[in-house]
């Protein structure tokens, strides 16, 4: 997967879009984990980080029949950066790359930002990204109910 355009090269839309704070998101789902997604959010509007991730989240979390958790974040302001989702996509797009041994699907298709769960994998979301506790944001989308087979 290649880096995002430059935004010196883009339309005027383009870098009004990559001019929004940006926030790149691990979370897993199953328990135990199943499968990791790494995935990337923008903060368009008034819209502040809780309200953004909880509603890309929740939209994950709806369309899946996995607990969907949150592992990590890595925010983008728009004090750090000119084009801050600019910086969130690149990054997204350089973690598919390295970790693309371990996708579930095919590169640059639907459901490639989907990785199969390794230990190498959660620490190094660990070690890059801050826990969604430190931003206010919980990790879980969902009250699972727990059953018993009789």
């Amino acid at each position: 997967m290649k880096p995002p355009r430059s935004p010196d090269n883009s339309s005027p839309s383009t870098r009004a879009w990559w001019s929004c704070a940006g926030v790149v998101y691990f979370l897993a789902v199953g328990n135990p984990f199943i499968a990791i997604k790494i995935g990337v959010a923008a903060q368009t509007g008034t819209k502040d980080l809780q309200t953004t991730v909880k509603r890309r989240l929740n939209q994950i979390q709806s369309s899946n029949h996995e607990p969907v958790q949150l592992l990590g974040l890595i925010h983008f302001k728009k004090c750090d950066h000119e084009y801050p989702m600019w910086h969130a996509d690149a990054m997204e797009r350089e973690l598919h790359n390295k970790f693309q041994p371990l996708s579930r699907f095919e590169r640059d298709t639907r459901g490639s930002e989907w990785f199969n769960v390794s230990e190498d994998l959660v620490t190094y979301i660990k070690e890059i990204s801050v826990s969604p506790e430190s931003l206010g944001i919980p990790r879980l989308f969902c009250k699972p109910i727990v059953t018993t087979l009789a």
